[in-house]
């Protein structure tokens, strides 16, 4: 199974191409995209280099990256992937989306949509999600979507809490 597009009340969640790249840099733009990521992505440059990086995912079929689609506007982005911090290439999901488009429900959308394409369409049997301690919204958007908390660690430069959610 390839990557598929999977859909939401108001969003598109494609597979990520090229073409998405400089839609990308614009969501990074915004320093506060960058607070609990040891990277500033709000440099053009480095937010590139970080498209790059994952439209050279090679894994599972069925995983990978995508951006999220309001119409014809990347409103953010997200993967299903193995984890590049957790033993065992255990399956993480992460997600972001710009402030510009924040507060409307957006993020749990699209992470709905990659959690159940997850659990349901891939049959895998757990994703996980490592988010920033410091970082509220997303570990509210976690426990809205059911992750429960198994533990912390330092993971990606910072201290996290380890989030699975189970089918």
């Amino acid at each position: 199974m390839g990557q598929l597009t999977l859909r939401t009340e108001r969003l598109t969640v494609v597979p990520l191409r090229a073409e998405h790249t400089e839609a990308v840099v614009e969501v990074f733009a915004h320093k506060s995209m960058s607070t609990y990521i040891d990277i500033d992505f709000s440099d053009p440059d480095n937010a590139r280099e970080m498209v790059r990086g994952r439209l050279a995912f090679d894994g599972p079929a069925g995983m990978g990256h995508w951006a999220f689609l309001e119409g014809d506007t990347v409103v953010g982005i997200g993967h299903l992937r193995p984890s590049w911090e957790l033993p065992g290439d255990l399956p993480e999901i992460g997600w972001y989306v710009s402030p510009i488009y924040g507060g409307r429900g957006l993020a749990t959308e699209a992470a709905t949509a990659l959690l159940q394409h997850g659990l349901t369409n891939l049959g895998l049997s757990s994703v996980w999600a490592l988010v920033h301690a410091e970082n509220k919204p997303s570990l509210n958007l976690a426990a809205r979507l059911g992750f429960l908390l198994v533990g912390t660690g330092f993971h990606y430069g910072a201290d996290h809490r380890v989030h699975v959610a189970l089918p």
